[in-house]
């Protein structure tokens, strides 16, 4: 926690003092003020690692795709701010060790996230972004497979909110005037406390890192 509490004060303090040299070339913006709306197939790929569950077993976080939206709006030529929402992801979450292949449940989450952005090129636009990202799991639950395995009467699970860092990379490239496509991928940082429940008690609490690579590709749309 302290690292991240680090981490995003530093941050911070970049954003603060990037933001008067993105002001002082707004005037050099030939095109005015702009924004830019994409709309993308997202897959999620977690390098997850787990402290133990019960006896000495983790847990792995599997792959999800789903429904990317992304809107930037670019304050001159080369500095924008970058909003990235999506639809809802399900990940499956596995055993491993000992409880290699059995299904310990699923989880749902949604990752919005905001960078800043610094963009470059001439018809192809490239762009990298650093940024800060907070997911909220929910719709969170056990398998009867845990249930049975545990020799118990009930399971559940409940994972904590993520608030840490984000770094991207993406570019777009024109098919028109208007149109363009677009390809996007992030280095998202996503911890969480998993508290499993067994019988109604808080049996343990597991520290997940899922740290995914999202990869993002779909058209974009400059206004």
């Amino acid at each position: 926690m302290k690292k991240t509490a680090v981490a995003l004060s530093l941050l911070g303090c970049m954003l603060v003092s990037l933001a008067p040299s993105a002001m002082a070339e707004m005037g050099s913006n030939e095109g005015g003020s702009h924004w830019i709306f994409r709309s993308s197939i997202a897959q999620v790929n977690p390098n997850d690692s787990s402290g133990p569950v019960l006896g000495g077993d983790g847990v792995a976080v599997g792959s999800s795709t789903g429904l990317g939206l992304n809107v930037t709006y670019m304050m001159d030529n080369h500095w924008g701010v970058e909003l990235l929402a999506a639809t809802p992801f399900s990940h499956d979450l596995t055993g491993t060790g000992a409880l290699s292949g059995l299904k310990i449940g699923e989880t749902k989450q949604l990752p919005p996230t905001v960078s800043l952005i610094y963009q470059w090129g001439n018809e192809t636009k490239y762009h990298v972004g650093a940024g800060i990202n907070h997911t909220v799991f929910f719709d969170s639950h056990t398998s009867d497979e845990l249930t049975s395995a545990l020799g118990a009467t009930s399971t559940d699970v409940d994972l904590s909110s993520s608030t840490n860092l984000a770094l991207k990379f993406g570019f777009d490239m024109p098919i028109n005037d208007d149109w363009s496509f677009n390809a996007n991928v992030y280095y998202i940082k996503i911890g969480t406390d998993a508290d499993v429940i067994v019988n109604n008690a808080v049996a343990t609490t597991v520290d997940v890192d899922i740290d995914p690579v999202v990869f993002l590709l779909g058209v974009s749309m400059r206004y």
